[in-house]
């Protein structure tokens, strides 16, 4: 960047890398293709300064000195959209859990960002944005849209890719049933509402491997085709014929791979 570029921005004075920090700080947190020298930008991405969430994105610290958590980041990226999926599910403390791999409900499509060791996928899918069930919570300064504990895990189901393997809904669904925060009427009830067979079928089987229960509402939604659906986005070379599901392993493997 030439010094005149340089003085459009404010940095006239040395040293530059201060001067640039400070202007990040004060426009920040979020700057997309900031007009400073890339030079300055690598060695603060270099010094962990400031991140670099994907090409052209950068993050900055907050007046406070602290770099915003990734609820917040995702929030800032995609104001209409809500943080769900595993992610959510750690959040609401369902397991313990981390995940390196992140994702949030939108409108439109858009590139997903790098945090660290962390990865935000952002997912378009504008009808769920409309009905999904979600609540807020405070994150360094932020109002994030989260999805409730039920609205997360069906979402886990719906869109397998984005969530944690069957075994660890396993372990999710026990503790959250076990909790109170994950009630079998509430999930039940969000598969009828939107009258997801996919939904029924997988939820269905999640919880007769949990409870040991038939839910007869979500089997005879589960019913009404006779094709078969996959458990998740990997080959299926078990059927189970209560649900018409195409299972990657046996319902005895799954229970015994949850923790």
């Amino acid at each position: 960047m030439s010094i005149n570029n340089l003085e459009k921005v404010g940095l006239t004075r040395q040293p530059q890398v201060e001067q640039a920090m400070a202007w990040l700080v004060q426009n920040g947190p979020l700057h997309q293709d900031p007009p400073l020298p890339h030079w300055v930008l690598r060695q603060l991405v270099r010094t962990e300064r400031i991140a670099r969430l994907r090409r052209g994105l950068y993050l900055a610290p907050t007046p406070a000195g602290k770099l915003p958590s990734l609820p917040a980041v995702g929030q800032l990226l995609a104001p209409e959209g809500y943080l769900s999926f595993y992610g959510a599910i750690t959040l609401h403390g369902l397991t313990d859990q981390d995940t390196a791999r992140w994702a949030m409900v939108t409108r439109e499509p858009a590139c997903g960002i790098r945090y660290g060791q962390r990865r935000l996928e952002f997912v378009p899918w504008p009808a769920r944005v409309r009905s999904a069930a979600v609540t807020t919570k405070r994150f360094d300064g932020v109002s994030v849209r989260l999805a409730t504990p039920a609205q997360a895990f069906c979402d886990c189901l719906e869109a397998p890719r984005h969530g944690p393997s069957a075994a660890e809904l396993v372990h999710v669904l026990r503790d959250g049933l076990a909790l109170g925060k994950l009630s079998e009427r509430g999930l039940v009830a969000h598969a009828l509402e939107i009258s997801s067979l996919v939904l029924a079928r997988r939820l269905g089987l999640l919880l007769e491997i949990t409870t040991g229960k038939v839910n007869p509402r979500l089997h005879e939604l589960a019913t009404r085709s006779h094709n078969w659906t996959r458990l998740d986005d990997r080959d299926g070379h078990e059927r189970d014929t209560r649900w018409r599901l195409l299972l990657p392993r046996s319902r005895e493997d799954i229970l015994a791979a949850a923790r």
